[in-house]
């Protein structure tokens, strides 16, 4: 009878870890979905910026010694564009990582009670 109760509790705890370990891969694929998301986004954005200003460059006379405002608000919108791609980076390397750590915890306790 002790037996029987222990294999129950035991096939819970199991099937709770089995679906933390679900959760958890979802959660990681969602992150790598955003993450594709941004960086795509990021990239357009970069790509609009960057034809702007070669289009600008295309106008302005070759030697001018004037300094075009617009052309360094573009500029500065590709340098911030470059900011915040790493700060995303930054960002979903600490997530993913976290993830990956609860991800090996939980497959350790499942193995744990498979033995």
């Amino acid at each position: 009878m002790l037996n029987m109760k222990t294999r129950q509790y035991s096939g819970l705890v199991t099937t709770s870890l089995e679906q933390d370990i679900t959760l958890t891969l979802e959660q990681m694929d969602r992150l790598r979905g955003l993450q594709e998301r941004q960086m795509t986004s990021l990239c357009r954005t970069e790509c609009y910026v960057d034809t702007e200003l070669m289009q600008m460059e295309e106008r302005t006379p070759r030697y001018s010694s004037e300094r075009f405002p617009e052309r360094d608000k573009l500029q500065k919108r590709l340098f911030d564009i470059e900011t915040e791609r790493r700060k995303h980076g930054v960002f979903y390397e600490d997530r993913l990582q976290g993830l990956q750590k609860k991800l090996l915890s939980l497959m350790q306790k499942h193995k744990q009670l498979d033995v």
